[in-house]
């Protein structure tokens, strides 16, 4: 009985370092240009979720590299492209976002994502809002 549970115990651990709760997650961002007269809210997916990490006690021997701990973040995306009402004939009215596929644990790739410990909460409208529907993919 005691090794069935301590197989059970054993599986358990495995399993639960490889699955992390990092899943695509509905996002809703407002996107507005100070030229333009509307305000977008846009649906997307982003990357969000819990990944699991460990504190390294031989800090002072390792490389930087080597500490930093994962986040979640893109395995796989698309951009989706927007045109935003409004905007005066000078103003490029495009806006791109890109918008989760997929989602994996790993280190931030600041080329793609945004890797601040808090975000900055601007996530509103200043002007009327216009509700995005469909849009035209990049």
């Amino acid at each position: 009985m005691t090794a069935i549970f301590l197989m059970s115990m054993v599986l358990g651990l495995v399993c639960g370092q490889a699955v992390s709760f990092c899943v695509p997650t509905e996002y809703t961002m407002h996107v507005e240009r100070r030229e333009c007269a509307y305000c977008l809210t846009i649906n997307t997916t982003i990357c969000a979720g819990y990944c699991i990490t460990r504190d390294i006690n031989g800090k002072l021997f390792l490389p930087k590299y080597a500490l930093s701990q994962d986040v979640c973040t893109y395995r796989d995306f698309i951009y989706r492209t927007v045109e935003i009402p409004g905007c005066p004939d000078h103003v490029a009215p495009y806006f791109s976002y890109p918008v989760a596929v997929s989602c994996k644990c790993g280190r931030c790739n600041t080329d793609y994502s945004d890797c601040i410990h808090e975000a900055i909460k601007t996530n509103y409208c200043t002007k009327p809002q216009k509700p995005y529907m469909m849009g035209f993919s990049v």
